[in-house]
């Protein structure tokens, strides 16, 4: 009996994704898990994940593998970057974009700052082979699939972001603030145009800023590769936004009070101060699905 207790100890500890999985090694060749698909394969997907070689990328490199700017917990260094976009015909621009947090890759297609990237594997693909970021020279199909297979597992598929430090029970006067708040995003806020559905997002592109501007003329967004007309970008899912810090596509506006306060000047919504701090209220509250319970008057 203890023989066959060992056994599937040891069974388990090959198959489960420990710390060796997670470190960046010269020798990681991250094999197929026997029996499961690759579209499936979580293990695999990670080890992937956290590789700096196996893509034959620059391994001394700022970005050596996916996890260099998709980490931790909030899988996001919430930072700035360089990225090299090519559009339909071979034009190429560089710009600089904010790192996303992958928690709401399942929510959130299609997926780079424009839209532009119809599936994880096609985003894991431009990332690993771009020559600003991993730099690397080789990526397989079936890798690409268990890549995309862990990215849209989370934050179920990663020991880091599936813990969350559940917030106490909201006290009567942040359940009144929460409230408003709801009103002004599904009413006057007109936030729900857009961030619309359990996804929070429309999937599409639009303008992100009407009267003002934070970008000029330097990002032409959707323009370039053709999801949209000039400065559209891609309406990303609310979805875990506490964690995707900091906000739109430039990462301009680093906190919600300041997405807040933006959306107001920009779109004239001509919203009080305490819609302003109900909405600011709502926006921390309810959006991390990790939550257990959802606030009452979310």
């Amino acid at each position: 009996m203890r023989r066959h207790h060992l056994g599937f100890v040891l069974a388990l500890t090959l198959l489960l994704p420990g710390p060796a999985a997670a470190q960046e090694s010269t020798g990681e060749t991250c094999p197929p898990t026997p029996g499961i698909l690759a579209n499936q394969d979580v293990i695999r997907g990670r080890c992937l994940f956290n590789s700096s070689t196996i893509f034959q990328q620059d391994a001394k490199g700022p970005f050596a593998s996916c996890s260099r700017c998709h980490y931790g917990s909030e899988k996001t260094d919430h930072s700035i970057h360089l990225v090299r976009v090519t559009n339909k015909v071979g034009q190429t621009i560089e710009v600089l974009r904010k790192t996303p947090s992958l928690l709401k890759a399942a929510h959130n297609a299609p997926f780079g700052a424009d839209g532009r990237l119809a599936t994880v594997q096609d985003a894991a693909r431009g990332a690993i082979l771009s020559p600003v970021e991993m730099r690397g020279s080789v990526v397989t199909n079936d890798q690409l699939d268990a890549i995309a297979a862990y990215v849209l597992g989370l934050p179920n598929s990663d020991p880091d972001s599936s813990q969350f430090w559940q917030p106490g029970p909201p006290d009567a006067g942040t359940l009144a603030q929460i409230a408003i708040g709801h009103g002004v995003f599904f009413g006057q806020g007109t936030c729900s145009t857009c961030h619309a559905g359990l996804d929070f997002t429309n999937h599409g592109t639009a303008i992100n800023q009407v009267n003002l501007t934070f970008s000029g003329g330097t990002d032409p967004g959707g323009a370039f590769v053709g999801t949209g007309g000039p400065r559209t970008f891609k309406v990303q899912s609310l979805l875990f936004l506490n964690a995707d810090r900091p906000a739109m596509h430039s990462g301009a506006l680093g906190t919600v009070e300041q997405i807040v306060r933006f959306y107001n000047e920009s779109l004239n919504l001509g919203l009080s101060s305490q819609q302003l701090t109900g909405l600011t209220y709502w926006l921390r509250n309810c959006l991390d699905p990790r939550r257990d319970p959802q606030p009452s008057t979310c």
